[in-house]
């Protein structure tokens, strides 16, 4: 029988208080590494424990149900739908910002700049041969905010990735392992914190970028928020951010480049408010 193990990380009696009774709880009230966010907990747990091979995992924010709109039932709704053809479930977060970007490393540079260079470099230094610049996600391939349930062979991926990214970082005296703990800006230019939390929230293009993994998803397009900082907050922008996904989905279908010169065409069009990040410097300001 498949096992549904779907964890709510809580940090504090607050955060606890928050987690939706459907899920398992996972105890960081102890938060020993805050810099790294879930990261910590999810790794701990992977390292520590033996996974159901036929069992679903994921670990997920005591803010699911306020980014998402999810429930503890509706998840494992999904997953019990997913379980038959799929490995990897995905709930969806941040839809527009994946329907625009080529991917979310450049969706990255807006916020992280140099994001999209450290992780090509961290790549580079595992001898894994994937280019960052040139992945193509779109909502039924990638999700932010750990926002993934799946079984174990995805996270065996991730832990051997997360392993040696943890290793680099803690310990390494390198030009890109201090890098990698340098700061970054998380919503404003006052709110600094390490870029390694950024780089490892996109992991998932890269683990299914180099897999065959087998994808659920749902699509909130229709409905789901826009995010106003960035876009302007239209139909007409809904409608060409939902074109631009398609396109990118085709694209990786049919591998036609038609699809893809569309895309650029396409987005191009759409009222932002932000600049695109200039492909030299990878430097990128949001206009307020």
């Amino acid at each position: 029988m498949t096992s549904f193990n779907v964890f709510q990380i809580y940090y504090n009696d607050a955060s606890k208080g928050a987690l939706d009774p459907g899920f398992l709880p996972l105890d960081n009230s102890l938060n020993e590494r805050p810099d790294w966010f879930e990261f910590w907990s999810i790794r701990n747990y992977l390292n520590r424990n033996q996974l159901d091979a036929d069992g679903w995992y994921g670990f997920l924010s005591p803010r699911l149900k306020q980014k998402t709109g999810l429930s503890a039932s509706q998840v494992h709704e999904i997953l019990r739908i997913s379980d038959h053809n799929a490995d990897v479930v995905l709930l969806p977060f941040a839809w527009e910002q994946t329907s625009f970007f080529k991917n979310p490393f450049e969706q990255g540079e807006i916020f992280h700049p140099g994001i999209t260079q450290l992780t090509q470099s961290f790549l580079d230094h595992l001898q894994i041969d994937i280019q960052v610049r040139s992945l193509i996600t779109h909502t039924a391939n990638f999700t932010f905010s750990n926002f993934i349930i799946a079984r174990p062979a995805y996270w065996r991926k991730w832990l051997y990735l997360a392993n040696h990214f943890f290793e680099l970082v803690e310990t390494g005296e390198t030009p890109l392992a201090k890098a990698l703990r340098g700061s970054t800006s998380y919503g404003s230019e006052a709110n600094q914190t390490p870029m390694k939390i950024f780089i490892q929230e996109r992991f998932p293009a890269l683990l299914i970028a180099d897999s065959d993994f087998r994808i659920a998803t749902f699509d909130n397009s229709a409905s789901a928020p826009i995010f106003e900082r960035l876009f302007e907050t239209t139909k007409h922008t809904r409608g060409l951010l939902q074109t631009c996904d398609f396109l990118k989905n085709r694209y990786l279908v049919n591998r036609q480049a038609e699809d893809l010169e569309l895309f650029y065409k396409i987005r191009e069009r759409i009222p932002r408010r932000f600049d695109l990040p200039d492909a030299s410097t990878r430097e990128a300001q949001i206009i307020l």
